[in-house]
């Protein structure tokens, strides 16, 4: 049960690149030794510019040409999984096989090179193929120039750095691998060609080199090919054919060319020497600029980011190294989640053709996996701005994929490197004219500079020329307008318009919209637009469409009180954050629910009896007033829906409503629930630790990891430092996703472990938030100074500790007649080792100061079953939040857009 302690990764990863370093040293004295190059041609080359060694034939290392290292238990093996960012590179012995792991082998080139690593099967390159390839390749390639961006700079609040590698002879940095792995040919496979599988970048950059080195290729391609890439793989030269509707057809084809003529096939993502040339890449941008921090790099198959991974990681390990995916083919992310090369489902065409490759090479991946910092997605909104960001701001025109660095850096994807210098790889500017057009103006309706809107007018002369007066008076520019009469039904004098609008932005649609708004029926809500391709995959799959997002409120006639805001999910996450600020919100509702200045009644349950055409589930209603604050809330939770979940739903959801404290009118709709809950319950959790946690509590162990675990998490990270936090959920999956998320959030180490006990002893603060009908932890586990916060659920089954631990600890409540009734205390009561009189206070009156909190090293429990006096503060706080935003309106991103949902409600 004792902590072990942990050996430290960056340690590991020093010493494996200090060992890297003696080896190219060796290798390039021993060259200079045994080469017939001349001294000379050394000397030009330089450090980074690679050793000018020949191509060389597979042979076994230090253990004779023949031998097997011999299979050996692996030493890294430990009782706590680190996060990702933790685990240790595998490494290379220089003069025993002692140290290999057991799926490692080492393979050798010639008798004066260094050891090969083999893992999994895949041969990989090492730093001298990548400088060799530098080296080979510097000739025939255009030295790319990695220029400033003062715009760029501005906007972001970093210094970016754009590497242009769309100025190569075709357009992209396939060039580099290309041309390395045609210079990497023997004699023979020169004479016999070479084939390759490509619809695009690497099918053109094999043809142009081809060509210009005289060897054959030929290059299969799907249907789908861009007419424009086909036409000039033919003027280079290159043997085209047409084969399959998709890559993977064409790949499968093209291994016939390599069994019947004896061809070369190269993999435009995963060949050796294609991933060695793509690091030369890596290698420039340290020549070109000092003191990088961060590189970021689009991610495809895996080959572009695997190569620069391993060339700068060698040299710098300290340079971070961040790919960004789309968010419709994310297969490395899946692959480093699983441990291995998984195949990813897209549920459509990406903006970002060139890197929707739905399974990542294996050989990228095991270069990668222990090398690269951060991942992230875009959205096809994030590629389609980014692309016209770059058209207005540098006067750049990119393909998606190329576009996809800059697209993470733009949508706030990455807030950790404000102030740092970040260089992000352009890397393909092959890009349809027709397809251009189609993304910018794309780029302009997700900038909200370009909507579409329908009213009504009058059907009589002027009608249509008042409303292009109001529309001119905004200042906004009509780029198209149409009427019809037919389909309104219910007036036979009016015509229903349509317009699309050109707009500064969205202050400008605002202003457009309370013009029209006061002369006419308006509907700002994307009447044709709204069926997009991922809409209509929501509508087969679960039987019903999402709801469109909602229109602005109606002005309030006279007489009347206006009518409530529908703010939907989105808007919600992207304007809601974890904060101090709701921290404090919350314990000032406990204080004031001490002080007697909250009203909350007892939580309503209701239940849904299971029926042909409902249930089951439960649903409970909860609110609160807080004196002296402008609004008052009601949620309305809706839970345990559980047959939601074979619809691919969830099995809650809900709305908060929020009202008026002056004249009792609902001032907004709150959707939905599950959000603004977990936000309220992290930060009571954050209010528990910091009124009853030991003052010199390093510690945290999460059981459950769930939303509300990271929610706890978020919270308590902006009232209290800890040092180090402890994880465990019975999916292994599930708690290291968890810590590699948290670690990369919050800055401090978080470690997912084998069992429960694990985590609880190595802990001063335990949250558990499973669902609350099993114990999971046991008392001897605790710390005698522990704290306890259970906050699983607040149904009356809940029971997530043993009874026995509540007798020996002192009991804290958020409400204790609620926790007799649903909570932990509940339980305990029931078994007959304490009393509701046994609480030793609620968590209020210990933040008001009516009772002291901790008074020592005694182990404390704090019972939370949510209140009223909470869901009354987040309200009041979300409307602070909302202050001017309009409901619909886009955020900067979204902490799980791709969690299902049930649709928001209507409003009528």
């Amino acid at each position: 049960g004792e902590h072990r302690a942990r050996p430290s990764a960056d340690a590991a990863r020093t010493r494996t690149n200090a060992l890297r370093a003696q080896r190219s040293a060796r290798l390039l004295r021993r060259s200079q030794v045994h080469s017939s190059s001349s001294p000379a041609m050394f000397a030009a080359a330089g450090a980074l510019s690679g050793t000018p060694l020949a191509p060389r034939p597979a042979c076994r290392g230090a253990l004779g040409r023949n031998d097997r290292a011999p299979r050996v238990p692996s030493k890294t093996a430990r009782l706590l999984v680190r996060p990702l960012k933790a685990v240790e590179e595998p490494r290379r012995s220089e003069t025993s096989a002692e140290d290999v792991p057991a799926d490692l082998e080492t393979v050798c080139a010639d008798p004066v090179c260094s050891t090969r690593l083999v893992v999994n099967g895949q041969d990989l390159p090492a730093f001298e193929d990548v400088s060799t390839a530098h080296f080979r390749i510097r000739n025939g390639v255009v030295r790319t120039p990695l220029v400033r961006s003062r715009q760029l700079s501005a906007v972001t609040e970093m210094n970016i750095f754009l590497k242009h590698e769309w100025q190569q002879a075709t357009g992209s940095f396939k060039e580099r691998g290309a041309r390395n792995s045609l210079l990497a040919l023997t004699d023979e496979q020169r004479k016999k060609g070479v084939v390759a599988a490509s619809a695009g970048n690497h099918a053109l950059a094999l043809a142009y080199h081809g060509a210009e080195l005289g060897i054959p290729v030929t290059v299969l391609m799907p249907s789908i090919a861009p007419l424009t890439k086909i036409t000039k793989c033919r003027a280079l030269g290159a043997n085209v054919i047409l084969e399959g509707d998709s890559i993977a057809d064409a790949a499968l084809a093209a291994q016939a060319y390599v069994r019947d003529e004896g061809m070369k096939y190269i993999n435009g993502f995963d060949d050796f020497n294609i991933i060695a040339g793509a690091g030369s890449v890596g290698l420039e941008i340290l020549e070109d600029a000092e003191n990088i921090d961060a590189i970021v790099v689009p991610v495809g198959g895996g080959g572009l980011i695997a190569g620069v991974a391993l060339a700068v990681k060698t040299i710098n390990p300290n340079v971070q190294i961040i790919g960004v995916e789309p968010s419709r083919c994310a297969s490395m992310a899946a692959a480093m989640e699983a441990g291995e090369v998984v195949k990813v489902t897209m549920p459509g065409p990406t903006l970002a053709d060139g890197l929707a490759v739905p399974a990542v090479g294996p050989r990228s991946f095991e270069v990668l996996r222990t090398r690269v910092d951060k991942l992230v997605t875009v959205s096809e909104k994030d590629i389609s701005v980014a692309l016209l960001r770059l058209v207005e701001l540098e006067k750049l025109i990119q393909e998606g994929a190329g576009a996809a660095g800059i697209a993470a850096v733009l949508a706030g994807k990455l807030p950790e490197l404000k102030g740092k210098n970040v260089a992000v790889l352009l890397c393909g500017g092959n890009i349809d004219t027709s397809t251009l057009g189609n993304v910018l103006e794309r780029g302009l309706v997700n900038d909200e500079r370009l909507i579409r809107f329908s009213c009504v007018v009058p059907d009589r002369p002027g009608g249509i020329a008042g409303l292009c007066a109001t529309i001119a008076f905004v200042g906004a520019s009509i780029k198209q307008i149409n009427h019809e009469r037919a389909w309104l039904q219910d007036d036979s004098h009016s015509v229903q318009v349509t317009v699309t609008c050109e707009l500064t932005g969205p202050q400008m649609a605002d202003h457009l919209y309370e013009a029209l708004a006061e002369k006419y029926p308006v509907d700002f809500t994307r009447p044709k637009g709204n069926l997009s391709g991922e809409r209509a995959a929501a509508l087969n799959r679960n039987g019903q469409s999402p709801a469109a997002p909602p229109a602005p409120a109606a002005p309030a006639k006279a007489g009347q009180l206006p009518a409530p805001k529908l703010y939907d999910y989105d808007t919600i996450v992207n304007n809601v954050k974890p904060s101090r600020a709701l921290v404090e919100a919350v314990e000032d509702a406990f204080a004031q629910l001490a002080n007697g200045k909250v009203d909350v009644p007892m939580p309503m349950h209701i239940g849904v009896a299971e029926t042909a055409a409902a249930g089951p589930g439960d649903c409970h209603i909860k609110g609160g007033y807080i004196e002296g604050a402008p609004t008052w809330t009601v949620k309305l939770a809706n839970v345990s829906f559980y047959k939601n979940v074979e619809k691919g739903l969830p099995a809650g959801s809900g709305v908060f409503v929020v009202c008026d404290a002056a004249n009792g009118g609902p001032k907004a709709i709150l959707h939905e629930n599950r959000y603004l809950t977990d936000l309220r319950t992290g930060a009571a959790g954050a209010v528990a630790v910091k009124h009853l946690a030991a003052k010199r509590a390093k510690s945290v162990a999460f059981i459950g990891t769930g939303v509300i675990a990271e929610a706890m998490a978020r919270a308590t990270a902006t009232v209290f430092d800890f040092e180090e936090a402890f994880a465990y959920s019975p999916s292994p999956k599930k708690s290291s996703t968890f810590c590699k998320k948290m670690s990369e959030e919050l800055g401090f180490p978080h470690y997912a472990c084998a069992t429960a006990e694990d985590a609880v002893r190595a802990a001063d603060v335990v949250f558990t938030q499973t669902p609350g009908g099993e114990w999971v932890l046991e008392e001897e586990w605790l710390r005698p100074h522990a704290l306890v916060v259970c906050s699983g659920s607040d149904q009356p089954t809940k029971n997530e500790i043993p009874p026995a631990i509540l007798a020996g600890a002192k009991v804290v409540t958020d409400i204790t007649a609620q926790c007799a009734r649903v909570g932990e205390v509940r339980s305990a009561i029931e078994a007959g080792v304490m009393t509701a009189e046994d609480v030793h206070a609620e968590l209020g009156q210990i933040v008001s100061g009516k009772v002291k909190g901790r008074k020592g090293k005694e182990l404390i429990v704090c019972d939370l079953t949510g209140t009223g006096a909470q869901d009354a503060a987040i309200g009041s706080h979300v409307m602070e939040a909302l202050a001017g935003v309009r409901p619909g309106g886009s955020g900067a991103f979204k902490f799980d857009a791709a969690k299902p949902r049930l649709p928001a409600p209507k409003l009528y």
